[in-house]
């Protein structure tokens, strides 16, 4: 513990100094300052896709709606090198894993600050809506952004979601009401405001929710039997709202607020095992979250921003069982998260920076279970993250280069000792410009170390014989970007981005499907390969019509390196297809927007040996959208209509989960 007090107090110490030097260095300048214009809130910039050091892909709230994209799930699975994990239905659990690394190797971001569960160390990406993104980036590798939280630093990418931000220029208040509607019984409004308060603040309120009873039907084969059924306890009630508060403090920087509520019920489908439809699980999850941000300027060379976070996750599981003593079982599970984050870029000229990034934070899980025996562990987590990142950028060339320490102390209920786990981890990228006479092309390559700590559930409530090892990873990745134009086709824009990777991890850890827990093991070694293939282009047909298309090509070899003894030696990973890809086409008019997209997903196995026995069928899913926009003056209406799967093809991405079939959905918004 006298470690641990020892390295809260030099972290404060480290973060206090900056701040008091550079607030005396703006004291010490008052006589040079000068009034400068308000500056108006707005969203944030899409970073360059094609200069990017390390694999990057974007997709803007304005592709969600030309695409008729209903959930974070459609957007996540468009991205390159990317394998979704999904339950089925909008109640079931949805996991991002990126190149084969697995969803614990996956950060994901909330405007800027990295959303945790310690518990499984997987987020939920499900709980998350796109009525209120402006912005969702993957990033793989490390970000060019060096500006950054260290939390963004450890992870083998970063899935960030932007959120939107008001742009009030000449109106004191702005709105959308919008309600959607479709199959299964889906219905969910959404109601966004925002509001000036005085001349220097905003603030948004954003609440939407969220019902479907889940009911639909599929087929599936019980060995040489058909069965047809409809999916049962697949129903959920999603509540969400959240609100922002924005503040210009003029010279003393920017000050923002954001506090989150979320709130569910909903059924656990489970796995459909020997015609067996039958399930009575249910989770409630609730999630409150209250962060704030500072920033500021000191001069042109210093920048200072400081993020805190307090994060809390209630959940509750119940089963209904004759076996259960009383005939019911009931868990639930409480985890706390403070998280305090600064961090400091120091800009040298135009060409070079450097950063400074400190994060301290402090997990707890009490838990209320009767599945271990009563064997409470309640385990604490301290951590202390420290970057050290710079940046030189000239016009032919990027070159960044960063160093992460890694301090982590556990204590849990039952043990005396502490667990202590310390790493640093390098990485570096570039890319550069080869050739003077063509600027568009660039190559670019990246290497990152990660060193992840098993998650609180695969450390004590695991249903491993074998105690969880921490997990290393080491990332290589080269490619080639262009972008550029071609008159000759009248094409207004064209990209293009092709990546080879390799990864190598130590001590994986693997998570075998289950509804709410998980089964977790080591394997030795893994080796992933592959290649991602990204090409999109924008073609003119008139002035006021034009097409938008885009294909995207992944291979991927990931296997087990661990024992040449072993049946699953020089096996492909459980859940990884070897290939898939996504492709799609917008074509955009004054009258009636349209626009086709297509999923495919190769063969994959669910179980470790590479047998047919275990095998999973390739599958693709065909979507089209129409969408309307009427503007009247300060006012824009959006109607738009799509239907899913609209050949209706019966396949599951996790073995015994039935994905739904066809689907319709309509909705209206209203923007004022």
């Amino acid at each position: 513990m006298y470690a641990v007090t020892r390295t809260l107090l030099s972290s404060v110490f480290l973060f206090c100094f900056p701040v008091c030097v550079f607030s005396q260095a703006r004291i010490n300048d008052s006589i040079k300052t000068q009034n400068l214009p308000e500056i108006e809130i707005s969203a944030q910039i899409k970073p360059s896709v094609s200069r990017s050091a390390s694999p990057l892909q974007v997709i803007t709230s304005e592709t969600v709606a030309e695409q008729g994209l209903q959930s974070v799930a459609d957007v996540v699975r468009r991205f390159n090198g990317v394998v979704l994990k999904d339950y089925g239905g909008i109640g079931g659990l949805k996991t991002v894993a990126i190149r084969g690394m697995g969803a614990e190797h996956t950060a994901i971001s909330y405007d800027g600050i990295i959303a945790s569960n310690m518990q499984s160390g997987q987020v939920d990406v499900g709980r998350f809506a796109l009525d209120n993104i402006s912005m969702v980036s993957l990033s793989i590798g490390q970000a060019d952004d060096i500006f950054q939280t260290a939390k963004s630093f450890a992870s083998a990418g970063v899935l960030n979601f932007q959120t939107v931000t008001p742009q009030l220029s000449s109106k004191k208040h702005e709105g959308k009401i919008q309600v959607k509607t479709g199959s299964f019984g889906l219905f969910n409004p959404v109601l966004d405001y925002a509001r000036r308060l005085g001349k220097k603040s905003v603030i948004a309120i954003n609440g939407s929710l969220q019902r479907v009873d889940g009911q639909y039907p599929f087929d599936m084969m019980n060995g040489k039997t058909p069965f047809h059924d409809k999916r049962s306890n697949s129903d959920a009630s999603i509540y969400r709202v959240e609100t922002n508060l924005y503040n210009k403090l003029g010279k003393s920087g920017i000050l923002n607020f954001k506090l989150y509520c979320f709130d569910s019920e909903r059924g656990l489908p489970g796995a459909v095992d020997f015609q067996n439809n039958y399930r009575v699980e249910r989770l409630w999850e609730k999630n409150f979250f209250a962060q704030a941000v500072y920033g500021n300027s000191f001069g042109k060379q210093f920048k200072f921003k400081s993020q805190a976070k307090y994060d809390r996750i209630y959940t509750r599981y119940r089963d209904i069982y004759d076996a259960y003593e009383g005939g019911e079982r009931v868990d639930r599970y409480k985890q706390q998260e403070v998280y305090w984050s600064n961090a400091v870029l120091f800009t040298l000229n135009n060409d070079l920076s450097f950063s400074l990034a400190e994060d301290l934070s402090y997990n707890k899980l009490k838990d209320e279970t009767s599945k271990f025996g009563g064997n409470r562990s309640e385990p604490e987590r301290y951590s202390l993250l420290v970057a050290l990142a710079a940046r030189y950028k000239i016009s032919r060339l990027t070159l960044n280069a960063s160093l992460l320490g890694t301090c982590v102390t556990e204590k849990i209920k039952t043990s005396s000792s502490d667990n202590i786990y310390r790493k640093l981890s390098p990485a570096v990228s570039l890319s550069f410009v080869p050739l003077l006479s063509c600027p568009q092309l660039r190559i670019r390559a990246s290497y990152k170390d990660i060193f992840r700590i098993p998650a609180f559930t695969e450390a004590f409530y695991t249903r491993s014989l074998s105690t969880i090892k921490p997990e290393s990873a080491r990332q290589y990745n080269a490619g080639v970007t262009w972008a550029g134009s071609i008159p000759a086709a009248k094409s207004n824009y064209i990209s293009l981005s092709v990546d080879g990777y390799y990864n190598k991890v130590k001590d994986k850890i693997v998570i075998q499907p289950s509804t709410f827990y998980a089964y977790t093991t080591n394997l030795g070694e893994a080796g992933i390969s592959g290649v991602d293939v990204k090409l999109s282009a924008g073609i003119d047909i008139t002035d006021n019509m034009n097409i938008d298309i885009s294909g995207s090509y992944s291979y991927m070899k990931a296997i087990d390196l661990t024992d040449p003894k072993e049946d699953s030696y020089n096996n492909q990973l459980i859940y990884t297809p070897k290939h898939s890809g996504a492709a799609s086409a917008i074509f955009k008019n004054p009258w009636l927007n349209f626009s086709y997209s297509l999923l495919v997903t190769g063969e994959r196995y669910f179980w470790h040996r590479n047998i047919p026995t275990y095998g999973m069928k390739s599958y693709s899913e065909h979507s089209i959208s129409i969408n309307r926009q009427i503007h009247r003056n300060e006012y824009h209406i959006l109607l738009q209509a799509g239907i899913a799967n609209i050949w209706n093809k019966q396949y599951e991405v996790m073995k015994y989960y039935p994905m739904p079939g066809r689907s319709f959905n309509v909705s209206a918004s209203f923007k004022f």
